[in-house]
């Protein structure tokens, strides 16, 4: 049982790799905060981290959430710097650290959408919505054109608690996805506000 009085609870905000898993960050992670010299919080012998809404490995990412807890407070700044070193190397780079309360929602309960640019795309999206609806209404909040070969595309989470591949989604669309100069880049998560508005985590 953990005394929550004395629990502190640290946000991280990482960019992750193409080519590297993110459930495969969750052993890194624990592992810097071990060597780091911070008072940790221990969960089945080993420190309580957590990975959430990891995107998938071909993917770029700039915005991976992890948690960690620890037993006495510490500045963001220092735990940030006392954890980079040991993170080198791993594919992931640590942005930014926040102090939250202890009680917040976990992020996988919080988060709603997701944010991604595709470079690849091709063909015409008013035409591929108007032929989609259901799939517009169930699996996308918006997309857009950014130029002749790339999209911004905003996705809903899954019942499951997931999200679907974005990849498969533009097919699904009818959207012309190439292989070659395909890229997908997650760039943001977000949760909606009491008045239905999307706000960036």
């Amino acid at each position: 049982m953990i005394n929550v009085d004395t629990a502190f609870r640290y946000r991280l905000k990482l960019s992750k790799a193409a080519g590297v898993t993110s459930h495969k960050f969750v052993p890194v992670l624990a592992a810097a905060v071990t060597q780091s010299g911070l008072k940790y919080i221990l969960k089945k012998n080993h420190p309580r981290v957590y990975v959430y809404l990891g995107a998938a490995e071909d993917e770029e990412s700039l915005t991976e959430i992890a948690e960690i807890f620890l037993k006495n407070y510490v500045s963001p700044e220092e735990v940030k710097t006392k954890l980079l070193p040991f993170l080198e190397g791993s594919g992931f780079v640590l942005k930014e650290i926040e102090l939250l309360p202890y009680h917040l929602s976990n992020v996988q309960n919080l988060v709603s959408h997701v944010c991604y640019q595709v470079t690849g795309v091709r063909g015409s999206i008013s035409r591929a919505l108007s032929l989609c609806p259901k799939i517009n209404r169930k699996h996308l909040y918006s997309i857009e054109r950014l130029n002749a070969d790339e999209v911004k595309i905003i996705m809903k989470l899954n019942p499951s608690g997931s999200f679907s591949s974005v990849q498969e989604l533009l097919k699904l669309l009818g959207l012309d996805v190439g292989k070659e100069d395909y890229k997908a880049i997650r760039m943001a998560l977000y949760w909606v506000d009491k008045n239905g508005a999307l706000q960036p985590l």
